[in-house]
């Protein structure tokens, strides 16, 4: 190899290195937005409402897509937010009715909270089944 072609071989990192760093760079537009500034957006808050046995199927069917979520890890934190309003509103009907039941329902609650914080669904799903049984278990609700 030539001294020349080494030389030119040293050179090559030299030249292309900054056009590769120059190429990765990014510019954010301070100006550009997502929504127009004439434009307020607002979140309306979940209210759960219907007697005790309705919220209790709709506690079961947003419980039923909580394991899904937690593997797709999106939407779940959402969903179990949706869960624990519709419980916080059902619990009083179900403890009125079968008082001997609401801690087993409260540590079905539990269980569901600690799969989305520890990502597990196979959690969840066990509170599903367990939230299931107890349902199953009730008298007759209003």
């Amino acid at each position: 190899m030539t001294q020349a072609r080494r030389a030119a071989l040293a050179a090559l990192p030299v030249l292309i290195v900054p056009a590769l760093l120059a190429a990765c760079s990014t510019e954010i537009d301070p100006s550009a937005t997502t929504v127009p500034p004439d434009r307020t957006t607002t979140t309306v808050p979940f209210v759960a409402e219907g007697t005790s046995a309705e919220l209790l199927d709709q506690l079961l069917t947003e419980a039923t897509a909580l394991s899904e979520r937690i593997v797709e890890n999106e939407g779940d934190e959402a969903l179990l937010d949706r869960i624990n309003t519709i419980w916080d509103a059902a619990r009083p009907g179900v403890d009125e009715a079968a008082p001997e039941l609401i801690l087993e329902f409260d540590r079905a609650m539990v269980m569901m909270n600690s799969a989305v914080d520890r990502r597990r669904h196979a959690d969840a799903d066990k509170a599903l089944n367990n939230l299931r049984n107890l349902i199953a278990a009730l008298p007759p609700l209003d």
